[in-house]
């Protein structure tokens, strides 16, 4: 559509209205193709974290885990103990996809990932093999029956302190703030973002978030009155987002912090201090036929029902099939 020319080049509106500089810069990067034009508005701004029971890990002696082989140590040590580590909504999939996208953005930031949509890298090089073992191994964490389990059951789960760990993005803090918990979780619900590894390429402020699925407006019904009324739109809309206690991609600041929890509080510094790259999902970059057979097969890796090594082949020779569409 962008390249029938059917869509408003949303990055030269929004500089004709003095807005583009308005936005977090994440924000308006997830919305990007991948040759940097903006045919997308974002009207959602997230961080992804892992939510953690602080009383669960205070119980069993155990630390936030710092890197990715930190938070196998920590799985292990709950599981050994009879505590199911993490909940995990696998009905819908990307859960499960973000496991696998860990190590890549901590080795090679979003590189990793564009080439390997575009036949450019492969899942048996190094990374991808690395990313699809720590799949394989983490997997074993999760809650018996994950692959049926939906996002409401699973985020219950966390809720209801049948998990220690739940990962999940800050369209949830209304979850999690104190007065909205059951009582046996008030104060025991923090957070930590994606843990590290050797030699990262991207730093500890950067990680998962998203800014949601894009606004797009058509070149032949983008009138003055159009314009008038987008402009207008994103000139208030922070005011009456941010009041919902949800993040506004637009800049903003708190005048009145009593109005807000502190955990929304906290979270809006951890966004002011974020670098300048989302790790990118990979279902938001794999064509939809490759999407389709990763679905399946991130389940089954995480299953333990197949290994690193022929997901990685079924992966390479999926992509080398439809990378010329």
């Amino acid at each position: 559509m962008a390249d029938a020319g059917m869509l408003v080049d949303m990055k030269k509106f929004l500089n004709e209205q003095g807005l583009y500089d308005q936005f977090y810069e994440p924000a308006l990067k997830y919305q990007q193709l991948p040759d940097g034009s903006l045919y997308l508005l974002p009207l959602e701004y997230h961080l992804e974290m892992t939510w953690y029971n602080k009383k669960i890990f205070a119980k069993n002696n155990l630390t936030v885990p710092k890197t990715i082989d930190e938070m196998l140590t920590v799985s292990k040590a709950l599981k050994d103990k009879g505590i199911t580590p993490i909940a995990v909504d696998g009905v819908d999939v990307w859960p499960l996809l973000r496991y696998a996208a860990m190590i890549p953005f901590r080795a090679t930031g979003n590189e990793f990932a564009r080439n390997l949509s575009q036949g450019k890298a492969k899942m048996t090089d190094e990374v991808g093999m690395k990313a699809a073992n720590f799949a394989y191994e983490i997997g074993q964490y999760f809650q018996e029956g994950f692959a049926t389990t939906d996002y409401t059951t699973a985020k219950n789960m966390f809720l209801n302190g049948e998990a220690a760990m739940y990962n999940m993005g800050t369209w949830e803090i209304p979850s999690f703030i104190d007065k909205n918990l059951p009582e046996k979780l008030k104060g025991n619900v923090d957070y930590f973002y994606l843990p590290t590894i050797d030699n990262a390429k991207t730093p500890d402020n950067e990680f998962f978030g998203n800014s949601g699925i894009g606004l797009a407006a058509t070149t032949s019904k983008f009138d003055e009155t159009t314009k008038d009324f987008l402009s207008y739109v994103l000139k208030n809309y922070s005011d009456v987002y941010v009041a919902k206690q949800q993040m506004s991609p637009l800049k903003f600041t708190i005048k009145d912090e009593s109005q807000f929890s502190k955990l929304f509080l906290r979270i809006k510094k951890d966004m002011d201090n974020y670098g300048s790259e989302f790790a990118k999902p990979w279902d938001t970059l794999l064509d939809a036929n490759t999407n389709s057979v990763m679905s399946d097969l991130i389940i089954k890796l995480t299953m333990r029902a197949t290994t690193p090594k022929e997901f990685a082949k079924q992966v390479d020779d999926t992509i080398a099939q439809n990378v010329t569409n």
